[in-house]
């Protein structure tokens, strides 16, 4: 989304054995917080922090911050003093004051004992908590979200909205559907709204059955003509485009009014899921004959011309703990809820993304054909080690760069290198491309290669749910197997293969047919950018139970993939249900301590770890099939993990699947129980895949600390590499027992699978490269200089920043490693991080220029990083350069002609634009 989101929030992030330590009441001022490092994490805007804002009278929050912003900015400019430099400290301080509230708390429980306590209270600062939720991404982590007590009744209050206290419901589903307030969003006009009952619809299809039964291990069965009950709505709904092209206008600007946007993902009381823009009312008047009349989730007669958008009870979570439409609004909006926007269907779509080794790993390529699926990202890589000015761009930036996008650029390292081609030279500017093309490396070495294609949010056929609100049979406009999918019509593309993680065996990859009629091109017109199924096949099932309220799909055209896609029944998985009761305290915190640790990951990674070994084994074989069936009862331990998060009791994996120790304790009193011992000794998966070390970091320090450990071994008992011993074709007894032994403790797979295989020629193509390589250019800094005099005492104050910059940077970042945050935590986490040493910075030495000659003079004399200079001054920097060179920026266009060079196969041409002074920050 294109419109400014409102400005991060600071808020403690603390592990429950700092409280425990402190008897509770820990006193920890944000001065203090904020050097701690991990103290204080930055959050976007959510229902839960604009309620908080508004019972604090803070409401304005944006403007406030943006105003001192704004005279920061100015005080950059003025001429260093004292008073200035009083003037930032004091802003600064403002500026945290502002973002940091206090009123909302998150706790990592480092026990389940340390839960329980925290429920009976707690402070911090003075400040009493209480317990609110655990969302659904924050119990995985053991996460609890805490509210003072001050404001949590009135939250409390809120977040029950007036629902129907006595209604049984699943404790761990209330409270998933509570922590929809935590939710990231953009509030944007209230719509006149509609709820409907769902589209449901049945037809008769193959299948495997996977049923958990009283067996140890799960029944798997083929089931001919098995019924299929489906809603084909689940998690959305409509939005009329007169709607549309306002939300559009309110998220992307005045130029955005005219044109509607595909899909928008919601949020509003109990709400969650996808609008897709369809003219319902038309549809009353040409397919309904004019009847405009509908009935509501309540049974009321409604007419369709008086609401903007429709919603669906699978969106509507709680709409049945109501009396009617007009009860449920009337709860919303005495409780301050507002419509907003989590997320929006893409403006345009790509052509070409990374595939992920789950795509992939299920394939049985030809060595052929892996090369031939690899090319396309071997020849970019080998175009960017080229470090040719105009590769280097595309490959920094994309290959798809337009005009109207020069304007917003951030001013970072790759706007400097645009503007100069001098920059090229820069260490710092070498380095990061170096690291960025190691990085690429590494990641195609573990799957993620370049494939034609690109991700789309799915919906159901809108037609059918437009059907089934106006009460008329639902027939829908595709059948079986075809999808309606705009990009792929528009580039003549029949049959695509869709992808959607986490995927467990080749049964979660499906190829659909593309297609389209003058009907289907009417009714989904403002359907740009999305996929829309048909509704009479089990294409989310067989995609991992997806459903529609934004699970997008990856799809492809590529001819090896089509080629090699097998045609194979879905997986439908018997689920349990959990016990509906009505939830209080102690069942919501029971719930959470079921959901604590996300399990998903480690299931999948069983399953791969299956496939890798799957793969040493001859086709048909009775350990190839007992691990077959092993992988596809993936899915059904993939859908146990989920519902354990949902309250309900399920089994685990069998740990003899995985753990040889597990095998050893199996009975082997008769010759069938000793050869199903055996057997699953041979393949019990108890080791990740080689590919995985470029996944987990301790797994490559354990992977590299063995093979030094065994080559030096080898050297001194055979006097010669291990490498080389690998090659003899007759080896004695001996080299062949210490060649079995180094195989069997290895601590990788290292079996040819398809991604393995990958993973050696990405080695083989740019092993030298993997190394780290030094800078030997020649680089006169003076570039980035604007030549202003500064005191050398302002240089030693800030030296000592910078010292515990580089401290608190390498820590946070093995932190941000062993945790495997995820980008967008990151980046909010090094705002603080940031915020914080620029003030301290500007503290010293408020003029912009002057502080920026004394940061380019302290990182551009030493071999040593240069990363605080561009952290701190980036703004500066882009600002000398772009004066110094006409303001002036360059970029690659793809071109259908012959260009200025070529790079992964396409043409480009060298650019410019010149940029207007107030467009530089």
């Amino acid at each position: 989304m294109a419109r400014e989101q409102s400005c991060h929030k600071f808020i403690y992030k603390l592990q429950s054995r700092r409280l425990a330590k402190a008897g509770w009441n820990l006193t920890l001022p944000l001065s203090t917080a904020l050097n701690n490092k991990s103290d204080v994490v930055a959050t976007g805007d959510s229902q839960l922090l604009r309620w908080i804002l508004e019972l604090n009278g803070s409401e304005d929050l944006d403007s406030e911050v943006n105003s001192v912003k704004l005279h920061l900015k100015e005080l950059k400019k003025a001429k260093k003093s004292d008073d200035s430099k009083k003037k930032i400290k004091d802003l600064y301080k403002k500026l945290y004051d502002l973002q940091y509230q206090k009123d909302c708390l998150y706790l990592i429980m480092n026990s389940s004992k340390d839960y329980h306590r925290a429920n009976k209270g707690f402070s911090i600062n003075g400040t009493s908590y209480h317990r609110l939720l655990g969302t659904n991404g924050g119990v995985k982590k053991s996460t609890i979200t805490y509210v003072s007590d001050r404001i949590y009744e009135e939250i409390k209050k809120r977040m029950d909205n007036g629902r129907d206290l006595n209604k049984k419901l699943i404790p761990a589903k209330l409270e998933a559907y509570q922590a929809l307030i935590c939710s990231g969003s953009i509030p944007v006009s209230m719509p006149r709204m509609v709820v409907v009952k769902d589209c449901y619809v049945s037809w008769k299809e193959d299948v495997i059955l996977i049923r958990d039964e009283a067996l140890e291990e799960p029944h798997m069965s083929y089931e001919k003509n098995y019924e299929i009950n489906y809603c084909d709505s689940d998690g959305y709904g409509l939005m009329s485009p007169e709607y549309s092209k306002l939300v559009n206008k309110e998220l992307n600007g005045d130029y955005a009014e005219v044109k509607t946007i595909t899909g928008i993902n919601t949020r509003f009381a109990w709400t969650k899921g996808m609008l897709f823009t369809f003219d319902f009312v038309e549809f009353a008047r040409k397919i309904n004959h004019g009847n405009y009349m509908i009935s509501d989730a309540w049974g009321t007669l409604r007419d369709v011309r008086d609401y903007d958008v429709i919603l669906t009870t699978s969106m509507v979570k709680l709409w049945d703990s109501y009396e009617s439409l007009e009860h449920f609004l009337r709860c919303s909006m005495e409780n301050h809820y507002q419509f907003s926007v989590s997320k929006t269907t893409p403006l345009r779509l790509e052509h070409v993304r990374n595939a992920n080794y789950q795509f992939l790993q299920t394939y049985e390529f030809t060595d052929e054909e892996i090369s031939l699926l690899c090319k396309p990202t071997i020849e970019e890589l080998k175009g960017a080690l080229c470090m040719d000015w105009g590769k280097t761009l595309v490959f920094l930036k994309g290959m798809y760069l337009e005009d109207d996008q020069m304007e917003g650029l951030n001013n970072d390292f790759v706007k400097a290198l645009m503007i100069d081609p001098k920059m090229m030279d820069d260490p710092f500017i070498l380095n990061k491309v170096y690291g960025m093309i190691k990085k690429r490396i590494q990641m195609a070495a573990k799957g993620s290669i370049q494939l034609s294609g690109n991700y789309a949010i799915v919906s159901g056929d809108l037609y059918s749910l437009a059907q089934s609100i106006f009460g008329l049979p639902v027939t829908g406009l595709l059948k079986q197997g075809e999808v309606y999918h705009r990009y792929w019509r528009q580039k003549g593309v029949k049959e695509i293969a869709c992808f959607r993680a986490p995927m467990t065996c080749h049964n979660n990859i499906r190829k659909r047919s593309v297609v389209h009629s003058e009907e289907m091109d009417y009714w989904y017109q403002y359907n740009q950018t999305g996929m829309i199924l048909n509704s009479w096949d089990s294409t989310c099932d067989a995609l991992n139970g997806a459903d529609k309220d934004s699970d997008s799909f990856f799809t492809t055209d590529n001819k090896i993939i089509l080629k090699n896609t097998r045609d194979v029944p879905a997986i439908e998985c018997v689920q349990r249900q959990a016990e509906k009761i009505i939830p209080d305290e102690p069942a919501l915190v029971k719930a959470n301590l079921l959901a604590f640790g996300d399990e998903i990951g480690s299931t999948t990674n069983k399953i791969t770890s299956m496939i890798e070994l799957q793969s040493s084994f001859k086709k048909g074989s009775p350990e190839y099939m007992a691990l077959e069936y092993r992988i596809m009862c993936g899915q059904h331990y993939q859908q146990n993990s989920i519902d354990k998060a949902k309250g309900i009791l399920s089994k685990p994996m069998p740990r003899y699947w995985y753990d040889k120790s597990a095998c050893r304790q199996l009975p082997e009193t008769t010759e069938e129980e000793k050869e199903f011992k055996n057997l699953c000794f041979n393949i019990a998966a108890e080791k990740k895949p080689y590919f995985m070390r470029y996944i987990y970091p301790d797994l490559m320090n354990e992977y590299k600390k063995y093979t030094t450990d065994s080559n030096k071994k080898c050297i001194r008992r055979f006097q010669m590499p291990l490498k080389e011993l690998e090659q003899i074709q007759d080896y004695t007894p001996e080299q062949g027992e210490f060649l079995e032994y180094h195989k069997k403790f290895m601590p990788t797979g290292n079996n040819l699978c398809t991604i393995n295989r990958i993973c050696l020629l990405f080695e083989e193509t740019f092993g030298q490269f993997l190394t780290d390589r030094k800078n030997e250019a020649c680089f006169d800094y003076s570039v980035l200089k604007c030549g202003m005099n500064y005191q050398k005492s302002d240089y030693r104050k800030i030296e000592n920043i910078k010292k515990e910059y580089d401290d608190s940077m390498k820590l946070y970042h093995q932190t941000a490693k062993a945790m495997r945050l995820d980008k967008e935590e990151m980046a909010a986490n090094r705002t603080i991080m940031l915020m914080k040493f620029r003030s301290a910075c500007e503290s010293i030495c408020p003029n912009a220029l002057e502080l920026c000659e004394i940061l380019l003079d302290m990182c551009y004399t030493t071999n040593k990083s240069k990363q605080f200079v561009w952290d701190v001054c980036g703004d500066t920097i882009i600002q000398t350069l772009l004066k110094k060179n006409n303001y002036i920026i360059h970029y690659p266009e793809l071109t259908e002609t012959k260009g200025d060079f070529e790079f992964g196969g396409e043409s480009f041409i060298m650019k410019e634009k010149r940029l207007r002074e107030d467009e530089l920050l």
